[in-house]
Formats: structure tokens, C-alpha cells, sequence
């Protein structure tokens, strides 16, 4: 920037961009003589030239900059004394349009295990490829890589490799996600994705020898396979063994129960599954897999089904409003106890035998899992051969202590049996609020940012080893609101959030303002509600409340560029804006050795003033912009200098050339005019005008100025040149007069001391 004491300009704060447009930022301070002019000073090397659409106006939009780097603009505007300039610096990050994880591979045998991916990564930008297993994610929404590596995944064609390949234990197919970052911008990201899809092995593994019992209300027969077995599933959309892909699976009966129908379902990761079981007897078959890899038959395989198990016991009882149903599993059931801890009061479990099972089933009963602290209670089981039963539950020497106890109820009819799993929790009363602080994060201007949520404190396995064993729960974000126009966050997979993890991320904020969220403790699908709500009870804590994470944009700080004053000790400062959404600051730097401070008129406006500059030399000043928890800073230089004084008389008579009348004078002294002795001022030879007093001051007429450049309650009829008054809103002493190269009179500043001829 450029200065002149009646006008200046500046191009606004440098800015990194996501994208390949940006709507420059430039103002003016004081009055100036034309319309600003934006120039391209330059470009990263080989780049096109940008287009600057409205190059006449501060605020043009400016597009092209399609290659990664610094693009440096100038705005330019005449000021009565001068031309002033200002730069800016828009950094880009490049284009994508080209873009692109590839095509998906689904080509690749299981037992090759190994498969290399055709990213294409933009100039400008680096790489990162992530990978998950599709069956996980597709049937319970978790994010896991279980049985695959990925070598080289910053590179454009990294390989993705099974752990395990003739024997892989989970369903080969993967999705991979590449996202490219640029260089210039971290939070200017893309994301695009390519499925690996192995051809899975059809070896499957099946135990020859099987003898199962099923519960009446499951349709579900099946068979695990071998641990050893290759596995994969048919019934995932995504999944490698899915029909549609070309894997084919049949059940070849070779012999079977009166009655019975058997035929291949469904594999579903490391079971294969029947329909038609529905007579109990022995069912010989075999089974046949087909794909690309080849065709594979089994050997024979025996499968006996034994009937029907005793159905599960029924914890659920009004009279025993304590008890819940389920807790983790399926079966599975408990109660949660408020202020136990040291109480030496046995607890009883009450369970019902379901009535489609003789009272003669047989009941087993057993402390199983991880026993809190002191030890595990002494089971003592009622009412054996009744359908009413329970179990009284006596505490360790000590009483009751804080953690989860386990029981194992298993109920036996003959062959076949049920086992289920009810678990006694002692509460420490020791929860706080489900909160999470308000958490700032900075904006660019464009592309998208991430906050990182500090989740509440780990009590699940923390507390005691056995506090909550085998309980699921996690947090649940639920958008309250968001800035108008703002795309929807995205959360991570439930399984990132879960009781047990310390923080997880917030993605997708796009849009600068305050989005509020809600934040709840809840359980696992399936799971009743009462376990979490009655251990938060008993700390007189909420489930769940409100936070907000505030997008605040970053305003780039311009302090103006250096510049030189001489005999002035005040100057101007001039800042770039920082708008309604942040503040600013001045600050002084430095400053010559042995100056006083010099004074700040206003620190947090961004067009001030600086006083007493008292010894000459570099001062050095800040200008910090604040956007929430976001900061920007640059630095000016203001050089004081001695003043270049000059007493060169008025143009003196020479040969040829008399010497000039000053034929305008103002005297307190009674001397004016021709008809005096004195013949003053006439006698003051080669001036324009002479004062003279010796008493009295010289004051000329304060006036404003309007926008025009003119005197305000002064006709432009009654301008004359050589007519001088001070300035009160640009701050500086004027004279109507014609300057060189004008065509035209206009107020100019009389702001440099000279010595004309």
C-alpha cells in the first residue's frame, strides 16, 4: 500500500481458497479521483490467466485460478497526491476435475489376495486412502478392516492385500475410499471411493458331524463352519459371495428325515444356514460352491437335529419392577442397584419357566465373566420342579461391591438346553451429566472442516474391569440446527462413539455459524433403555443435553504495506476489515532505541491513527484479526524520517527576466498597497502570498469535505484559484489551484515540502 495523507487503499487480507474463485476484498479510505483498477501481478508457473470479472470495482469475483499456488492481484486508485496500490495474495488449491479412485476391482481371486488400485491424484493435492469391510458396514453399520492391509496409501495406486487368502475368515470385499488434501488448504478435501470385491475361495469347511437342538420360535438351522474354513456371504448387497456376483451355492440331499425338506439359505459370516429342517432325525447332503475360482463339493456331511430347546425363562414380572429385559444378547436380562455398595442384603431373581416347557426342566445356575472386587456371590436356586423359580444371590464377605456380576441360567430338557445371562450391576453413583463443551473451529471460506468432540468420561471397564462387562452403548448426535444453507454433518459409524471412546468427529461443516447438536447416552439395538437411564438415576444425572460447535470464518489480516513520513509525528494505519464476525487489534512491534511509545488512537479499529513518533527510524506495528479461536496477523512498517528542509528564496530578477511582484499579501501592520512607502507586499519578490503579523495568527477557514472532493458551504462559483482552508475530514491543508498534468482545478493537499523554481 501506497499512502498519501488524503487517500488510501487496501487490497484485503491474503486468502487460501477451496475452489477456483474467490470475490476480492479491497476498500479505499479518504477521497479518491477515479474508480480503483485491479491488475494480475502473478500467477504460479504455467497457470492460465484468471479472469477478473468486474476489474473496475473493489470487490470483483475472479475465476480460473485452476492450477495449485499463489495468484497475486493489485488494486490501484489516483488520489489528489498520488496513485495509491495494495496486493493480495489468493492461494489455490487447484482443480480435480481429473480426479478419480478408479475402477472397481472385482476380478481378483481371494487366494491372489492382493489387489492394486488406479487413483488419480491432482496436482496440488496430496493422497490418503482409508478401507473398511463392506459386510461389517452393510449389516451393523461398523467401520472395521478386519482381515486386509493396504500398503503404499498415499500414493495414487496403493495395493490392497487379504491377511488371510485361501482361508480369509471374514467376506472379501472392501470398500476403498481415497481422499486427496491439498497442499495449500488442509481443510480443502475430496473424497471418491472403489470397491474391491475378491473372488471368495469355495472350499468352505464343514464339520462332518453335527447334532443340534433349536428353539421352537428360531426358523434359523444352521451349522458353523470349521475355524479353518475360507468365509463369505451370500445375502450382503456388497458382498463378495452374493449371488449376483457370481458365486453360486447348493445342497445336494443325499438322505433326510419323513417329513424333512432340507435346503441351502444363506452363509452368513461363518455359518451356513438351512431351510426345511423341520423333523427331527438325521439329514446327509452335500454342498456344492461355484464361481470363478472353480467348483467345490463338500464331503459328506451329517447333520442330526435333536428337537426343540426349552425356550428361554421369562424375567420379566410386574411384581418385580427391577428386573429388565434384554441387557446385551438375546435372553439376556439384569437390574441396576442405587446406593448397594456395602450392603450385605442378598438379591433375589425371579424367572418364570415358559409355559410351552414342562415343569420339569432341569435348571443350572453358575457365576461366570469377570467377578467384581471382593469376590462373587453364593447362588442358592428356588423352586426346582415349579414353573415359579428364583435365585437368591448372597454377597461376598464385605457386601455388595461396585461392578456387574454375571449368572448363568441354563435351562435343560433332555438333550437340549438354553442358556442365558443375567447380570446384577452395582452402581458407584458416580456419573456426571452426559455433556460435551462448545467447541470452535476455523473456517477458510470454502471447502468443508471437522470437529473433534471430546466425549464424556470412560466409566465402562474403567471404574472396575467388570463395571457394565458386555453391556453396548454409545452416543447418539442428533442435529438440533445449522446455518442457513448448511449442508447436513456427518458422524461417525457407531462404533467409533461407542461408552468406551474418548472423542469422535463431526464432519461435513460447511457453513460459518452456530449449529447445535444434542448428545445422548443410549443402548444398543435391542437393548432396553432402563439399564442406562437407572445407572445415570443413581447419580441424579441427565442422559443427554445440548452443544454447539461454532464455524467461525477466518479473516486474513492485511496491515497495509510499508511506508515513509518525514516532519509528521502522527500517521495513519490502515487495516483491512475485519468485519461484523471478528475483531481486530493493533499492536506495536518495535521501535527505534530511546523512543518513547508512540499512541495508538483506537488498537481495535482497523483505519486509525499512530502519535508521537519522537525519534527517527523503523517502527514496527501488528495487526492481529481474531475469529473465534482463530487468529491471522501481519506487520507494517512505518519509517520516520528527518525532514528534508528548504529555505531557497522567491525567483530573483536575472538578465531578461525581472523579478515577480508578490501581489497578494495579508498584514496586521497597516503597510498594504501601492500607496505605501513600503509598497508591500509588492517589495516580497517571486511568492505567491505574504503574511505578516506581529501579534496575531494565521487561521484559515476549517471546513468539511464531501465524497466530491469539495469544500462543504462553498459554491464551486465562488472558487478561485490560490483559495486555501484546511481540510477537517481528510485532515490536511488545501489549495484550489491546477496541478501539473491535471486539465481541470480541483482541492489539492499541500503534503510535500518543495522548493519550486
Amino acid at each position: 500500500m501506497i499512502f498519501a495523507q488524503d487517500c488510501s487503499i487496501n487490497a484485503g487480507g491474503n486468502a487460501t481458497i477451496c475452489g477456483t474463485s474467490y470475490t476480492l476484498q479491497g476498500s479505499v479510505e479518504g477521497s479518491g479521483n477515479s474508480t480503483p483498477t485491479w491488475t494480475l501481478i502473478s500467477k504460479p508457473a504455467g497457470a492460465p490467466n484468471p479472469v477478473i470479472n468486474g476489474a473496475n470495482t473493489y470487490t470483483p469475483n475472479v475465476t480460473g485460478m485452476t492450477s495449485p499456488g499463489n495468484y497475486v492481484f493489485e488494486i490501484s486508485q489516483s488520489c489528489t497526491t498520488g496513485t495509491v496500490t495494495s496486493q493480495v495474495t489468493i492461494t489455490a488449491p487447484g482443480e480435480v476435475s481429473t480426479f478419480t479412485a478408479g475402477p472397481d476391482i472385482t476380478n481378483v481371486s481371494a487366494l491372489t489376495g492382493t489387489a492394486t488400485l488406479a487413483g488419480v491424484i491432482p496436482p496440488g493435492y496430496t493422497a490418503s486412502w482409508t478401507y473398511y469391510s463392506i459386510i461389517n458396514y452393510e449389516n451393523y453399520g461398523i467401520i472395521t478392516t478386519r482381515n486386509a492391509t493396504m500398503s503404499n496409501n498415499t500414493t495414487a495406486n496403493p495395493s490392497l492385500i487379504l491377511t488371510k487368502k485361501a482361508n480369509h475368515d471374514t467376506d472379501p470385499a472392501y470398500r476403498a475410499v481415497l481422499r486427496i488434501t491439498s497442499i495449500n488448504n488442509p481443510n480443502c478435501w475430496y473424497e471418491d471411493d472403489a470397491v474391491v470385491r475378491f473372488i471368495p475361495n469355495p472350499q468352505i469347511s464343514i464339520p462332518v458331524m453335527n447334532d443340534f437342538c433349536y428353539q421352537s420360535a428360531s426358523n434359523d438351522r444352521y451349522i458353523y463352519l470349521e475355524g479353518t474354513s475360507p468365509v463369505f456371504s451370500t445375502t450382503s448387497p456388497g458382498s463378495s459371495g452374493n449371488p449376483a456376483f457370481g458365486t453360486t451355492v447348493s445342497l445336494n440331499v443325499i438322505s433326510q428325515p419323513a417329513g424333512g425338506n432340507i435346503s441351502f439359505s444363506s452363509l452368513l459370516e461363518g455359518a451356513i444356514y438351512f431351510n426345511g429342517v423341520n423333523a427331527i432325525g438325521t439329514y446327509i447332503f452335500t454342498v456344492t460352491v461355484t464361481n470363478a475360482n472353480g467348483t467345490y463339493t463338500t464331503p459328506q456331511i451329517s447333520y442330526t437335529y435333536n428337537g426343540i430347546s426349552p425356550k428361554n425363562v421369562d424375567f420379566l414380572d410386574s411384581s418385580y419392577p427391577e428386573q429388565m429385559a434384554v441387557y446385551s444378547s438375546g435372553g439376556s436380562a439384569g437390574a441396576v442397584y442405587c446406593n448397594y455398595v456395602g450392603k450385605t442384603t442378598p438379591i433375589n431373581v425371579y424367572f418364570k419357566i415358559d409355559p410351552a416347557d414342562p415343569a420339569s426342566v432341569i435348571t443350572n445356575i453358575s457365576n461366570i465373566r469377570t467377578t467384581p472386587p471382593g469376590g462373587a456371590p453364593i447362588l442358592t436356586l428356588n423352586g426346582a420342579g415349579t414353573m415359579n423359580r428364583n435365585i437368591v444371590a448372597t454377597p461376598p464377605a464385605g457386601g455388595w461391591q461396585v461392578g456387574t456380576y454375571v449368572i448363568s441360567i441354563n435351562t435343560q430338557n433332555g438333550t437340549c438346553n438354553t442358556t442365558q445371562a443375567y447380570y446384577i450391576h452395582i452402581s458407584d453413583g458416580n456419573r456426571s451429566d452426559v455433556s460435551v463443551p462448545n467447541t470452535t473451529t476455523c473456517y477458510p471460506g470454502s471447502g468443508v472442516v471437522t470437529a473433534t468432540i471430546p466425549l464424556p468420561e470412560v466409566y465402562k471397564g474403567v471404574v472396575n474391569s467388570s463395571y457394565f462387562q458386555d453391556f453396548n452403548g454409545r452416543y447418539d448426535f442428533t442435529l438440533v440446527s445449522k446455518p442457513a444453507g448448511a449442508a447436513n454433518p456427518t458422524y461417525e459409524a457407531g462404533n467409533l462413539r461407542t461408552l468406551t471412546n474418548t472423542s469422535t468427529v463431526i464432519s461435513n461443516l460447511d457453513t460459518q455459524g452456530e449449529y447445535i447438536f444434542k448428545i445422548k447416552a443410549v443402548p444398543g439395538p435391542g437393548t432396553d433403555p432402563r439399564f442406562l437411564e437407572k445407572e445415570y438415576e443413581c447419580s441424579g444425572a441427565a442422559l443427554e443435553s445440548t452443544f454447539s460447535i461454532f464455524v467461525s470464518k477466518q479473516i486474513n489480516s492485511n496491515a497495509g504495506s510499508d511506508k515513509a513520513v518525514s516532519c509528521n509525528t502522527t500517521v495513519s494505519l490502515a487495516g483491512n476489515d475485519p468485519g461484523v464476525t471478528s475483531t481486530g487489534q493493533w499492536e506495536l512491534i518495535s521501535k527505534p532505541a530511546g523512543a518513547t511509545d508512540p499512541i495508538i488512537v483506537n488498537p481495535s479499529l482497523y483505519n486509525t491513527a499512530v502519535t508521537g513518533l519522537s525519534v527517527f527510524g523503523a517502527y514496527k506495528f501488528s495487526w492481529k484479526v481474531t475469529t473465534g479461536t482463530c487468529t491471522s496477523m501481519d506487520e507494517v512498517v512505518i519509517t520516520f524520517n528527518q525532514c528534508t528542509a528548504c529555505y531557497k528564496p522567491g525567483a530573483m530578477a536575472t538578465t531578461g527576466n525581472p523579478a515577480l511582484n508578490t501581489n497578494f499579501g495579508i498584514t496586521s501592520l497597516g503597510r498594504a498597497g501601492a500607496g505605501h512607502a513600503d509598497n508591500w507586499p509588492m517589495i516580497r519578490k517571486g511568492g505567491w502570498i505574504a503574511l505578516e503579523s506581529k501579534t496575531k495568527g494565521f487561521v484559515p477557514n476549517r471546513v468539511d469535505f464531501n465524497t466530491s472532493g469539495n469544500p462543504v458551504g462553498i459554491p464551486v462559483a465562488n472558487f478561485i484559484e490560490g483559495m486555501l482552508v484546511y481540510d477537517m475530514t481528510n485532515k490536511c491543508m488545501k489549495m484550489y489551484t491546477l496541478k501539473e498534468g491535471d486539465t481541470s482545478m480541483a482541492w489539492h493537499c499541500i503534503s510535500t515540502q518543495a522548493c519550486p523554481d
